[in-house]
């Protein structure tokens, strides 16, 4: 049984554990292994512990297994929610944890047009998933410079959560 909650203080290592986890079991082969180094499980649970608003955490079988994070878009020129975060560890995938995560975040940001995700360019896994969710690249790409000469490109998914009313 999946069950979807705010995250609470007892979940912080847990939830920095999955965050450790999953960019461990993602990323490989995605991203720089020099930048995946530095990415530590006290790091972690550090970020779940200085950021605990607007996180979900899924739980199966009352055991937390992934966690979500959404807010509203920061520096978007219009109406527009963002998840920032959705992770699962591999071995609960594919069983509808992520997708309840992602209903949860979009019936939390229902008040935006549009609810956003930003994805490696190259993480062709995810982008499909997302598609498959109903989100579309937007053409909005960025590169983050997250080391001396290593940046992450990404792109960007939108999905129209809520329409405006035509005049």
């Amino acid at each position: 049984m999946i069950t979807i909650r705010e995250m609470n203080e007892h979940d912080y290592e847990r939830k920095g554990y999955i965050h450790y986890r999953s960019w461990l079991e993602t990323y490989n082969g995605l991203m720089d292994s020099g930048y995946l180094e530095k990415h530590s499980l006290e790091r972690c649970i550090n970020i779940a512990r200085k950021y605990p608003e607007n996180t979900l955490v899924a739980e199966y079988n009352q055991e937390v297994v992934g966690f979500a994070a959404y807010n509203k878009s920061n520096g978007s020129e219009d109406n527009r929610g963002e998840v920032s975060a959705l992770y699962v560890l591999k071995d609960y995938q594919k069983l509808g944890i992520g997708k309840a995560l992602m209903d949860e975040c979009i019936k939390r940001l229902a008040s935006y047009e549009y609810v956003s995700v930003w994805v490696l360019h190259n993480n062709i896994q995810a982008i499909s998933w997302y598609e498959n969710y109903g989100f579309t690249k937007d053409g909005k790409a960025k590169s983050v410079s997250v080391m001396d000469n290593y940046n992450l490109d990404e792109l960007r998914m939108s999905l129209i959560v809520n329409k405006p009313a035509k005049e």
